[in-house]
C-alpha cells in the first residue's frame, strides 16, 4: 500500500502533516478546490505511461521509454497535486525522491533481469522444478527484491493513474450529496446517512490502519491514541474523511451567497457561509450571512414549510423504496414530481397556500407520478 497517504483520526479531528481540522473538511475541500487552477483537468493526462507498465508489469516485460515516461507523468502530477488539499500538507520532494528510486536506471535493469530469469525457469520442464532442479538463472535474492519492487511500483502507479478518476468521481458525488440534504427531516448523521449511502453507495476499499499515540494538544506533554490510517488511493481518503465527518454530524453544504462550499458541524439549517460576500454593501466587504440580512434573506429559526413539507415526502418515498413497496424507477419519479411541485410552491404563493398541501399528498403525488410513467 503507497504511504505517501496517511491521516490521523481522533474524537471528530483529522491530522495531517502535523495541522489538525475537523473531520469532513477535506471534502468541502475538494468541492472548492475542483476547478481551481484547473487542477482536475490537468491531473486527467498524465497515465498513459503508467497505465502501460501497469500492464507490462502483469505479463513479464518492461518497456525503458515507458518506465522512464511513468516516472516523469508522476512528476508531473506531483507538481499540480500541491492545489489540493491535503496534499499541501505532504512532503512532496521525499515522494518526489520514493519515486525517482523506484523508477530509477537500476530498477529497469534489476526487473528486467529478473524477468529473463523468471521466464528461464519457467521454461523448464515441471518434473525437473517438482524434484527442485532450478537452472542457474534461479537466484533467491534477486527474485524476492525484484518482487518486492513490483509490488511497490505497481501500488505508486495504481494509486497515480486513478487519481484523476478518484477527483471526478468523489467530485461528482459529494455535489450531489450536497444538493440532497434538504431531503432529510434533520440535518444530523441519523437523517443524512441513508442520502450518504443513496449517493456513495456501499463499495468497500482498502485501508489499513495502525493506533499511535498522538499529542493531546500542542502545549500537553500527554498522548491519547488516535487511530492512523493508510490509503491507496485519494478516492478511499475522501469518502473515509466524509464518512469520519457525517458521523460527527459533520456535512458540506453549499453556501446560496458565494456559492463556495462550507463544512457544517451543527444540525441547523444555515444557508450561508461566514466567508466574504462577492458583493459590497455600501463599499464596504462582509460576510455572506450579513449580505444575506441586508437583502431580507435572513435566515428563519422556524423550518420553512414548503422545504418541510417536501422533505418528509421524500423520506416516506426513501422508506417505502427501502421496503421494496414501490419500486426505484418509481420512487425517482415521485422525488422528481415532488421536486417541482416544491419549486413551484416556492416561486408561487397561492399555488403554495392552496394546492401545495394537495398535490404532495400521498395518494394524489403516486398517481400523477404513475400517469407520467406510463
Amino acid at each position: 500500500m503507497n504511504p505517501f497517504l496517511t491521516a490521523e483520526y481522533r474524537d471528530g479531528r483529522v491530522r495531517i502533516g502535523g495541522k489538525s481540522y475537523a473531520a469532513g473538511a477535506y471534502a468541502v475541500y475538494l468541492l472548492n478546490q475542483y476547478y481551481k487552477n484547473d487542477t482536475a483537468a490537468r491531473l486527467s493526462v498524465y497515465k498513459r505511461h503508467g497505465w502501460n507498465v501497469m500492464e507490462q508489469l502483469s505479463t513479464g516485460y518492461l518497456n525503458e521509454g515507458d518506465f522512464v515516461g511513468a516516472k516523469d507523468e508522476i512528476g508531473h502530477i506531483l507538481d499540480t497535486l500541491p492545489n489540493l488539499k491535503p496534499f499541501d500538507l505532504l512532503d512532496i520532494s521525499a515522494e518526489r525522491n520514493r519515486i525517482a528510486g523506484l523508477f530509477s536506471q537500476n530498477s529497469f535493469e534489476l526487473l528486467t533481469d529478473y524477468f529473463r530469469r523468471r521466464s528461464a525457469v519457467e521454461s523448464r520442464p515441471q518434473n525437473e522444478l517438482d524434484l527442485s532442479f532450478l537452472p542457474p538463472e534461479y537466484d533467491n535474492n534477486i527474485f524476492k527484491s525484484a518482487t518486492k519492487r513490483i509490488e511497490d511500483i505497481s501500488d505508486t502507479l495504481s494509486f497515480y493513474n486513478a487519481i484523476s478518476d478518484d477527483l471526478q468521481t468523489a467530485h461528482r458525488q459529494l455535489v450531489e450529496f450536497a444538493g440532497r440534504i434538504e431531503e432529510a427531516a434533520r440535518l444530523d448523521e441519523v437523517h443524512l446517512l441513508p442520502v450518504a449511502l443513496e449517493v456513495f453507495g456501499s463499495a468497500a476499499f482498502p485501508v489499513r490502519t495502525e493506533y499511535v499515540p498522538q499529542q493531546k494538544n500542542a502545549k500537553s506533554p500527554a498522548a491519547v491514541v488516535a487511530r492512523k490510517l493508510y490509503f491507496d488511493r485519494y478516492y478511499s481518503f475522501v469518502v473515509t474523511n466524509f464518512f469520519e465527518g457525517l458521523h460527527f454530524g459533520h456535512y458540506p453544504r453549499q453556501c446560496e451567497i458565494c456559492k463556495s462550499y462550507f463544512l457544517m458541524t451543527s444540525a441547523r439549517r444555515q444557508q450561508y457561509c461566514n466567508g466574504i460576500a462577492p458583493y459590497e454593501v455600501r463599499g464596504r466587504k462582509i460576510t455572506c450571512r450579513k449580505y444575506a440580512a441586508s437583502i431580507h434573506r435572513k435566515e428563519l429559526a422556524a423550518a420553512d414549510p414548503v422545504i418541510d413539507l417536501y422533505n418528509r415526502r421524500c423520506a416516506a418515498i426513501r422508506v417505502e423504496k427501502g421496503r421494496k413497496t414501490i419500486p426505484p424507477e418509481f420512487a425517482r419519479a415521485a422525488k422528481a414530481l415532488a421536486k417541482e411541485y416544491k419549486l413551484r410552491a416556492k416561486q408561487d404563493a397561492e399555488y403554495a397556500k392552496k394546492q401545495y398541501l394537495l398535490d404532495m399528498s400521498r395518494e394524489r403525488l403516486y398517481a400523477e407520478a404513475d400517469k407520467r410513467l406510463k
